[in-house]
């Protein structure tokens, strides 16, 4: 179990904790009976730990987004290298067959030469 899983079931807690906190405000409505007091004002410590989990998921949110960034410039540089790479090979091959070429022309090229003479 991971950090993220950890702050998605943290975060999974706090929203299914507000949504019921509004379905009892909503019943509570619906009958016609005032909202009692602990419905309205949570406690100061978990709306500090709701604002520090809604940090905390906003920071996971950026990393998450850098780390995409940072994926999508690694398959740009990976793409780049491997197009270097198969014309460094196309290269590699036309000077292989420029040296053949060159030495068989060689090869010619002497050859008629010793039989002028």
């Amino acid at each position: 179990m991971g950090l993220d899983d950890l702050l998605k079931a943290i975060s999974l807690g706090t929203s299914l904790a507000r949504r019921a906190v509004e379905l009892k405000q909503h019943i509570d409505s619906l009958r016609s009976a005032p909202p009692s007091e602990s419905v309205q004002q949570p406690p100061p410590a978990a709306t500090a730990l709701d604002r520090r989990i809604a940090d905390l998921e906003l920071v996971a949110r950026n990393q998450a987004a850098r780390i995409s960034a940072v994926e999508s410039n690694l398959e740009l540089a990976t793409a780049l290298a491997e197009s270097l790479a198969r014309r460094l090979n196309a290269l590699f091959w036309i000077a292989v067959a420029n040296a053949i070429v060159t030495t068989a022309a060689l090869a010619v090229a002497l050859a008629a030469l010793l039989r002028a003479r």
